[in-house]
């Protein structure tokens, strides 16, 4: 399994930016998941790691969870390879930062789909240090 972003044509991955934004902290357990999605996919693609979203609409996209001083949620999608495909990072502070996510990771999916978006992998070059390529 491979995790993979959806990266705009007109600009940088939408999770780039969103992991500078965030403490250490966040950040660390935002790898601490992705290593566990990479290692152990059977665990991490349940409560309380992961939400699949059951709204026909949104059938085919789930949430990665981080909790910490901040609700830290990441949309994403199951590739028909298996893959994990990122699309819109956010922090939750009302119920409709989660629907306005899913609208637009919709929206950047049917990007990847008619090729406005391309696709590339995650690979987290060092966990310690944080750095990802």
């Amino acid at each position: 399994m491979k995790l993979l972003l959806a990266v705009p044509n007109e600009g940088p991955p939408p999770l780039y930016a969103f992991l500078t934004s965030l403490d250490e902290k966040q950040r660390q357990k935002l790898y601490t998941l992705f290593a566990l999605l990479l290692q152990l996919p059977e665990t991490a693609m349940r409560e309380p790691y992961v939400k699949h979203f059951r709204i026909e609409r949104y059938q085919a996209l789930y949430e990665l969870r981080a909790k910490s001083r901040n609700l830290v949620r990441i949309i994403f999608t199951r590739t028909n390879q298996g893959d994990i495909l990122f699309l819109v990072p956010f922090i939750k502070r009302h119920r409709r930062n989660t629907m306005q996510a899913l609208d637009a990771s919709l929206a950047l999916l049917a990007k990847t789909q008619d090729g406005q978006c391309s696709i590339q992998e995650l690979s987290i070059k060092s966990m310690n240090g944080g750095t990802i390529t």
